[in-house]
């Protein structure tokens, strides 16, 4: 099975987790519920074309384009949403729409292409599940597996470099933002810890030990005392989009337009997003040769740095760091996903825990 056989399997399967026991039947009538409630909105209102996302998209929580007409302010309104909700049973420990909703709704007031944030049904009070409405915006998203498909792959090589770019730049606006003169600071209180890489590290502790693989928790204890003991303490602490993929960001031609899935964002460093597609291409990508015109890692750093003026450290650490994550969220994969899926996807799945060990050992962690 190859990289885009395996990328469009894990999207469909959880996909299919999510949207289990509902139909687009049914979210039609809890989301006419859910805009009838809101005090701006009139009668008569109307939910169409209610259907799940393309392949290209994953993320944790459910997801589904729609259509809705009504009237506001006096005025007929016709507009393309999204609906994002949680799910029955999850991949991670934890969630809070109201800090997705909260979070992108105060991005919108900066350089960061985010969709604008319409209705937050906190409690699922209308939808069923908590959730949250927002504009959808015009673009297309890359599949997990770029290399091997979609618009990256399609693209001719000088605009795989623009697009290399953009998202670069994306990158460098994110962590541009003054987390603190927008509020952000709750973002402090994800895990306990006093500095970022040790609250964020207990975060994805508290999700492995949430998963009782006790297998792994053995093998990742080792790396998390020793993430927290050498985390550098010289570092600028910024937004990190936390999940900062190829498959989060909408292109139109060589455009970035939105900026998607926020829910793994955090206060870290700026190494850890411009590592990550490094590391995540790894676990899925390994071995598959890389189109032309697009930014290899050396790269992709070099660039970085001469957009955002910023010098890039600790590089050997914070590659670690996200293999850490990346490693943990594939256990949790292993948790969320059926026997027989895994009989399929387990090898990409142990690749992620592998080679965080593999990095840890390279850099002195005594492992089990």
């Amino acid at each position: 099975m190859d990289a885009a056989q395996i990328s469009s399997g894990i999207v469909e399967h959880s996909r299919q987790a999510r949207l289990s026991g509902t139909s687009p039947e049914l979210w039609r009538k809890r989301l006419e519920t859910l805009i009838a409630a809101q005090s701006e909105v009139a009668g008569p209102i109307r939910v169409r074309d209610v259907k799940p996302v393309a392949e290209a998209a994953g993320g944790s929580n459910g997801t589904l384009l729609f259509r809705a007409s009504y009237r506001a302010e006096g005025q007929p309104v016709e507009k393309a949403f999204v609906l994002r909700f949680l799910p029955t049973n999850g991949l991670f420990h934890h969630y809070d729409v109201k800090e997705q909703f909260d979070l992108q709704r105060s991005l919108e007031s900066t350089s960061v292409p985010v969709a604008s944030q319409v209705w937050l049904d906190e409690k699922g009070k209308y939808l069923e599940r908590p959730g949250y409405v927002m504009e959808r915006v015009e673009g297309t998203s890359s599949p997990m597996a770029w290399m091997t498909s979609g618009i990256i792959h399609d693209a001719s090589p000088s605009d795989r470099r623009q697009m290399s770019l953009a998202y670069l730049s994306a990158l460098a606006d994110i962590h541009a933002v003054d987390w603190k003169a927008l509020g952000l600071d709750w973002l402090e209180e994800r895990a306990t810890g006093t500095r970022p890489i040790e609250r964020e590290t207990n975060w994805y502790w508290d999700a492995l030990v949430w998963s009782e693989n006790a297998e792994y928790i053995k093998i990742f204890e080792p790396i998390r005392s020793w993430l927290i003991v050498n985390e550098p303490d010289d570092m600028e602490i910024v937004l990190c989009h936390g999940d900062a993929n190829y498959g989060n960001y909408l292109f139109k031609g060589t455009t970035i337009t939105a900026v998607l899935d926020w829910e793994m964002s955090f206060l870290g460093t700026r190494e850890c997003d411009v590592a990550f597609m490094h590391i995540g291409d790894q676990i899925l990508l390994d071995g598959v040769p890389m189109p032309e015109g697009s930014l290899t890692y050396e790269e992709r750093k070099t660039e970085y740095e001469r957009i955002s003026g910023y010098k890039l450290r600790h590089l050997e650490y914070f590659e670690l760091f996200v293999a850490y994550r990346l490693g943990i969220i594939n256990v949790l994969a292993m948790k969320h996903f059926p026997p027989e899926v895994l009989e399929s996807f387990g090898p990409v799945m142990r690749r992620g825990p592998d080679i965080c060990r593999a990095r840890a050992e390279a850099l002195g962690v005594s492992m089990p």
